[in-house]
Formats: structure tokens, sequence, C-alpha cells
């Protein structure tokens, strides 16, 4: 786990933010599971990608792998 400082946790917390906004936009609603994930990056357990890997697990659990086309993931 990584020691962020203030300004860090901020700069994070704002990332989150801005990404929730835009999912609102979109009609999507994060359930308690995701945003547990995003607080975990806010708090530094988490680097970007491994927060992007938890999302990833964590949408497969819920909702089952979803294969896009040009969209697939390794």
């Amino acid at each position: 786990m990584a020691v962020l400082t203030d300004r860090q946790q901020a700069s994070r917390a704002r990332e989150v933010e801005n990404a929730i906004a835009s999912g609102r936009m979109e009609g999507l609603e994060l359930s308690d599971g995701a945003m547990a994930i995003f607080q975990r990056y806010i708090d530094g357990e988490l680097t970007l990608v491994q927060m992007g890997a938890a999302i990833d697990q964590f949408a497969d659990r819920e909702f089952g792998p979803v294969r896009l086309s040009g969209n697939e993931r390794p």
C-alpha cells in the first residue's frame, strides 16, 4: 500500500468523482462494490492499473464476462 499525501488523495478523489459523473451522464449508477474499489484507489491501496483490473474482475463476477467486438480483454 502506497502512502499518499493529502494532495495525491485529493487528486485521486477528483479523478473518481469525474469518472462517476461521466457514468451518471450516461445513465449509470455505481454499486457499493464498485465504490469500494474506487475508495481503495483513493486511499492508495491500488494503483490505477490495479483498480482497472479490480473493476473488470468485479464486473465479471457481478454481470458475467461481456465481450464486445474490438474490446477484448487479455
